[in-house]
């Protein structure tokens, strides 16, 4: 077999060399498994380089132990490759990191995963990985989502930004939030005229799923970079018979097209901009966090879950909720000082009666107490924000409710112990915000049941 796998990162050719690797019948299944995810474009060049580069160390490891192969591997066996991992120097022969050894751990599970599928009677048994000592290693790292107080200077960088390129690919992760890949891969002709006069569509090839994807009537400033990016990468397209969008010039003169991970342009926008976090450190900018940094907004703002889903292209609402949507600390602090600090609990509805004659006049009865937003009950279309968002009106500042909806209360007690335990799968964030909520409502039930 051909031993050399090639990878075409940033310009330049890389390659890994299997014919070194002991045992050689489980090299060559790797091999494979690396020039089908390569076929299929799975993943990015630059991330196959790196899964065939750290996959080195489970091979180190399989030949110091003597084993021939990875049928028999065992639970005991595992356990002795994350202590060899430990071991392990680095490049700058300090301790291998931590994020070293959990992607070496993971790159031998997507291994497994695959030999399940395409070669089982070579695969381990998949129950040695249920284990995982490096589950919740980046919990401490806030890299999840951007900070308004760091978005803010990012869409303010943006506008004035002047590298072409950087100001397209930020601009089509901020507002739609492709995944690196999808945006380096977009051709010259992804605009596409909408139906709406003056907008365009954007058409690009979600390569996790396969499928082509059409984001409707694009936000002007996206659409205007695109085309300013279009008109600048013309001759180059033109001169080289090139479709991608996203090519330049490399410093020998050749055409090269950009590398989908972009830490270094990214970086360099950080650093140039002065972009901060709120201690006052140079923020940290990957590509991913503004997919995250969307969709965490999306449901800040009152999105639902299947439109959050849509937007995300995710194949499942597991993967949106559990791995993309996160609850800001920003919504805890509104939601309870609206709700502690505001919340009027009444004894009587004679009570309401005279509480609407002192502030609205108007009633409108909903199903866990009385709103007193005048412009529910007098404008047909007006939608009160704060409905949308959290799904009913216990917290609202403007909800009065009595002790008559003290059994709805109770029964929404039962309610959330068993949302609880059948989401408790999702993540912390999310069992966070539904223990948020119960504890806001026993609050409500407490006041109440002293009145009754």
């Amino acid at each position: 077999m051909n031993d050399l796998l090639t990878f075409s990162i940033g310009g330049r050719i890389k390659s890994v060399d299997y014919k070194s690797l002991v045992p050689y019948n489980v090299a060559k299944l790797h091999f494979e498994y690396i020039r089908q995810a390569q076929s299929l474009q799975l993943k990015s060049p630059s991330s196959l380089f790196t899964e065939a580069t750290m996959i080195r160390h489970l091979f180190h490891y399989l030949e110091s132990r003597h084993l021939t192969g990875l049928s028999l591997f065992t639970l005991t066996q595992m356990q002795e490759f994350h202590t060899y991992l430990r071991t392990l120097p680095s490049k700058t022969g300090k301790p291998l990191s931590k994020s070293s050894q959990r992607l070496a751990y993971t790159f031998f599970k997507n291994f497994s995963m695959w030999l399940q599928e395409y070669h089982p009677t070579e695969a381990p048994p998949l129950n040695i990985f249920q284990r995982s000592p490096y589950k919740g290693n980046n919990d401490h790292l806030k890299t999840h989502y951007f900070s308004d107080h760091v978005l803010e200077q990012i869409k303010k960088a943006i506008v004035i930004e002047t590298d072409i390129y950087t100001k397209t690919y930020l601009l089509i992760s901020l507002y739609y939030g492709l995944r690196s890949l999808d945006t380096i891969s977009l051709n010259a002709d992804c605009l596409i005229p909408s139906d709406k006069d003056g907008k365009y569509d954007l058409r690009y090839i979600d390569h996790k799923q396969k499928e082509v994807v059409i984001i409707p009537a694009i936000a002007s400033p996206v659409a205007r970079a695109i085309q300013s990016l279009i008109e600048h990468t013309a001759p180059l397209r033109t001169n080289n018979n090139i479709e991608a969008l996203f090519i330049d010039t490399h410093s020998n003169g050749s055409v090269i097209k950009l590398n989908s991970y972009q830490k270094t342009r990214l970086d360099r926008f950080t650093k140039y901009h002065n972009i901060t976090d709120e201690s006052g450190n140079t923020a940290k900018i990957t590509s991913h966090m503004f997919r995250r940094t969307l969709a965490t907004n999306l449901q800040s703002s009152g999105a639902s879950l299947e439109a959050t889903q849509v937007i995300m292209n995710h194949k499942h609402k597991r993967t949106t909720l559990k791995h993309y949507v996160k609850t800001k600390n920003e919504d805890y602090i509104d939601q309870i000082s609206k709700t502690l600090g505001h919340m009027q609990v009444l004894s009587s509805a004679q009570e309401i009666e005279q509480f609407h004659q002192e502030h609205t006049g108007v009633t409108l009865r909903l199903s866990d107490g009385y709103c007193t937003n005048v412009f529910m009950m007098s404008d047909a279309a007006y939608m009160c924000d704060n409905f949308p968002k959290r799904g009913n009106c216990y917290g609202c500042s403007k909800m009065v409710t009595t002790p008559e909806f003290l059994p709805y209360f109770k029964q929404l007690i039962t309610d959330k112990d068993k949302e609880l335990k059948s989401k408790s799968l999702y993540g912390s964030h999310v069992i966070r915000q539904i223990e948020f909520e119960k504890g806001l409502i026993e609050t409500i039930i407490d006041k109440l049941e002293v009145m009754s």
